[in-house]
C-alpha cells in the first residue's frame, strides 16, 4: 500500500471515530433527556406508581423487541442506515411521549422511544466495530465514554429544563430536533461501504461462542443497572443519607465510568484483556464489598465511584469481542451479546425490589457483586485470535 493511500485511509478513521463518538453521544443524551423528567411525564398524566410501571414495562418491552430484530434489520440495511433510522426512531419517540394524551398513548409513546433506543444502540455499535477494524487497535471503550458524556449532559440539560419550569412538550421537542440534526450530520462521516455480512442471510444463528460474552454482558449491566437505579435508594434507606448526598452515588459512579472508558482500550492492549477483565472484577467486586461493609454515606458513595471504575469496560470489551469473533457478521454478533446485556440492564434492577424485600437492600448489592464474579471466571472467552493475548497487533497510533 502507497504511504499516501494509507494515510488516506487513515484520516478516513480518524473522521469516522469521531462520527461514532457524537452519534454515541447523542444516544446518551435522548435516553438520559427522558429518564431524568420521568417524573414530569407522570405528573402531567396524573399517573399512578403502577400505572406507570406499566409505561416503563412498554419501554422494556419495546427495547426487547428491537434487540431481538436488529441483526436481521442490520444485515439488510447496514449500520449507516441503521444508526439513521434508530436515531429517527428515537428522536420520534421523545416527544411523543410528551405529548401522549392518556395511559394507551403513552405505553406506545415509550415501546417506540424503546425501539429507537435499541435499535441505535446496536447500530451504532455495529459501525463502532468497523472503526476499530481500520484502527487495527481497540478503540470500542471510548465511544462508550462518549455515551456517559451525552447522559451527564442530557440529564444536566433536562435539570435546567425543570428548574426553569420548562414543559416537557417543549423541552423534548427542542432535544429531539437537536440531536437528530447532530446525528444525520455526524453519519455523513461514517465509513463509505457496505457493512462485512450486509445482504447475506438474515437469520443464520449466532454461535455458541458468544455466549460466553452474553453472560459477561449480562452481569456488567446488572452491575451498572442497579447502580442506576438503587444507588440513590441505598444512600437513603441504608445509610440514612440526605437527598443531595443520595444523588451523588449515581454522579461518582458515572464520573468513574467515563474516566476509565477513555482509558480502557489502551490499558486491554498493554496488560491484555483477559487480565483487564480480571481486575475489573476484583475492582467491581471490591467496591460493592465496600458499599454493604462500610454503610456510611461518604464511604457508600466511594464504594459507587469504586464500582465504576471496575464495570467501566466490561461491556464495551465483550462487544467489541464479539464483533471480532464473528468478522462476516458483527452486526448480528454484537446484537446477540446487546440481547444479554440489555436483558440484566432491564430485568436486573427490578429483582432487586423483590430481592431485598426479603434479604433487605444491604444484602441485595452483597448478592450483585457476588454475581459479578462470574466474569472473572468467562474471561479467556474474550480472547480474539492472535490478538487476543495483547488486545491487538501493532499498528499506527492514529
Amino acid at each position: 500500500m502507497a504511504p499516501s493511500q494509507f494515510w488516506g485511509l487513515m484520516e478516513e478513521a480518524r473522521r469516522a471515530r469521531t462520527a461514532v463518538s457524537a452519534v454515541f453521544a447523542v444516544c446518551g443524551a435522548a435516553f438520559a433527556s427522558w429518564a431524568a423528567r420521568v417524573p414530569a411525564a407522570q405528573a402531567k398524566l396524573d399517573l399512578s406508581a403502577g400505572q406507570l410501571s406499566i409505561g416503563l414495562f412498554g419501554l422494556a418491552a419495546g427495547s426487547v423487541v428491537a434487540l431481538a430484530a436488529a441483526g436481521p434489520v442490520l444485515i439488510k440495511i447496514g449500520s449507516r442506515r441503521g444508526v439513521l433510522c434508530g436515531a429517527t426512531v428515537l428522536c420520534a419517540g421523545l416527544p411523543f411521549t410528551a405529548f401522549a394524551a392518556d395511559l394507551p398513548l403513552f405505553v406506545a409513546a415509550l415501546v417506540v422511544l424503546g425501539i429507537g433506543n435499541s435499535l441505535l444502540d446496536v447500530s451504532m455499535n455495529a459501525h463502532a466495530a468497523r472503526v476499530e477494524t481500520a484502527y487495527g487497535r481497540p478503540i470500542f471503550a471510548g465511544f462508550h465514554a462518549f455515551w456517559n458524556i451525552g447522559g451527564l449532559a442530557g440529564s444536566g440539560a433536562a435539570a435546567l429544563m425543570e428548574t426553569w419550569h420548562v414543559p416537557i412538550q417543549v423541552h423534548f421537542t427542542t432535544a429531539a430536533v437537536v440531536l437528530l440534526v447532530l446525528a444525520a450530520g455526524a453519519v455523513a462521516g461514517f465509513l463509505p461501504g457496505a457493512d462485512r455480512g450486509q445482504g447475506e442471510a438474515a437469520f443464520a444463528l449466532p454461535g455458541k461462542v458468544l455466549i460466553p460474552l452474553g453472560v459477561i454482558a449480562f452481569c456488567g449491566f446488572v452491575a451498572e443497572g442497579t447502580i442506576n437505579d438503587w444507588s440513590a435508594v441505598y444512600l437513603s434507606g441504608v445509610t440514612s443519607a440526605t437527598a443531595a448526598v443520595a444523588s451523588l452515588g449515581y454522579f461518582a459512579f458515572s464520573i468513574t465510568m467515563i474516566a476509565v472508558r477513555t482509558v480502557a482500550d489502551r490499558l486491554a492492549g498493554r496488560f491484555g484483556v483477559v487480565t483487564f477483565m480480571r481486575v475489573a472484577t476484583a475492582v467491581t467486586v471490591g467496591g460493592f464489598l465496600l458499599v454493604v461493609a462500610v454503610p456510611v454515606p461518604a464511604v457508600a458513595v466511594a464504594g459507587f465511584a469504586v464500582v465504576g471504575l471496575g464495570v467501566s469496560g466490561m461491556v464495551p470489551l465483550a462487544w467489541s469481542a464479539a464483533g471480532r469473533k464473528q468478522p462476516d457478521a458483527p452486526a448480528r454478533a454484537i446484537a446477540a451479546v446487546a440481547a444479554c446485556g440489555y436483558f440484566g440492564f432491564l430485568a436486573g434492577p427490578v429483582l432487586i425490589g423483590p430481592l431485598s424485600g426479603g434479604i433487605g437492600l444491604r444484602w441485595t448489592f452483597a448478592v450483585v457483586g457476588c454475581l459479578v464474579v462470574t466474569v472473572h471466571f468467562l474471561a479467556p472467552a474474550m480472547r480474539v485470535g492472535d490478538r487476543s493475548a495483547r488486545g491487538s497487533a501493532p499498528t499506527a497510533d492514529v
